[in-house]
């Protein structure tokens, strides 16, 4: 009950005029705590990516663990079912996963080329939560901050933790918490604000 109290005052204090939230890492115990300082991943090289995606963050890192830097964007595209739904009579399970607009929100793992040019790796499917924005940590642990459809510009109501699967990402961990900003800390645990 602590943490959420904790939340609620230092977010109506920043509503009130007192500054923005400071940092908070989560400890690997799932407890929030004043935060060292933060270090923010490189961003990916300019790419030329389709015109009607919107990049809402992006980081160079290696997430897939193969000692080779990707980018790791957070993108908002026009939404499109799943090619084997041609195939299927029922609606697939991500038919809701947009906005007012007809977005949706996706993970997209990209090989920089050179000269604007990149390989797909992996863009994953509309997401049920919607990702405001993303870093990954030291080891390559991808940390999002999810919103929702509703009001996408709000600020994220979860911390999520994944790894990478090989194809794809496993979530490890979901934390509620009230944040607009993710990076990894000093000690490479996940701090938002």
């Amino acid at each position: 009950m602590r943490g959420p109290v904790l939340i609620l005052l230092l977010l109506g204090s920043a509503l009130a005029g007192g500054g923005s939230l400071p940092w908070r890492s989560l400890t690997p115990a799932g407890a929030w705590t004043p935060s060292p300082a933060r270090r923010a991943p490189p961003p990916c090289p300019a790419l030329t990516l389709p015109p009607d995606w919107e990049v809402r963050a992006s980081v160079l890192a290696d997430v897939t663990g193969d000692s080779t830097p990707e980018c790791v964007l957070a993108v908002w595209r026009p939404w499109r079912d799943w090619r084997t739904a041609q195939w299927n009579t029922r609606p697939t399970p991500i038919q809701g996963n947009r906005d007012a607009r007809g977005y949706s929100s996706h993970v997209a793992v990209l090989r920089p080329l050179g000269g604007g040019r990149y390989r797909e790796v992996w863009v994953g499917s509309a997401l049920f939560q919607p990702v405001a924005t993303l870093t990954v940590l030291p080891g390559g642990t991808l940390a999002t901050l999810e919103t929702t459809y509703a009001a996408p510009g709000a600020p994220a109501h979860a911390l999520s933790l994944w790894h990478w699967t090989g194809f794809g990402f496993r979530l490890d961990r979901r934390a509620p918490t009230l944040a607009r900003e993710v990076h990894p800390d000093a000690l490479g645990r996940p701090a938002v604000r």
